[in-house]
């Protein structure tokens, strides 16, 4: 399999909050106290999924690189209800990130994260798994989403 991950997800992401930092200037706020609130609130969600998900990974002994060699399938925790939760806990916490700014270019990072991770991370890494772990992993294909 060609090797097709130029830049890590954290990379992306910080690229994409400094793309939104700089083009905040030039478009309108919407900062109010409910909106920066809930941007506290998804910013820890976030942080909190891909912890636990790192944390997952950890007990399982396996790699949270995109590119390594994974040993297990991670199938427990915040895995049972979705396959990528240390994505998902990112694009939260760029989403609350984005909230918190209260500037609408800030929203560049989520969605530009979601567009990178769903279309080249993501397809990436099920064909490795699916060729790695076979059928168990076809298997949780089937039983749990993507996302959500």
């Amino acid at each position: 399999m060609q090797q097709i991950i130029r830049f890590p997800p954290p990379v992306i992401a910080l690229a994409l909050v400094g793309l939104g930092l700089s083009l905040s200037p030039l478009t309108p706020a919407f900062l109010y106290f409910q909106i920066s609130s809930l941007g506290f609130i998804l910013i820890a969600v976030g942080i909190a999924t891909s912890a636990s998900a790192l944390f997952q990974f950890r007990l399982v002994g396996t790699t949270f690189v995109p590119t390594g060699n994974p040993t297990a399938l991670a199938k427990e925790g915040p895995y049972c209800w979705t396959r990528n939760p240390m994505y998902l806990g990112v694009l939260t916490a760029l989403a609350g990130f984005a909230f918190l700014v209260g500037s609408l270019s800030m929203f560049i990072a989520p969605l530009g994260f979601f567009f990178a991770i769903d279309r080249h991370f993501i397809p990436y890494e099920e064909t490795k798994l699916a060729g790695q772990f076979a059928e168990n992993y076809l298997d949780y294909l089937r039983r749990v989403p993507r996302w959500l």
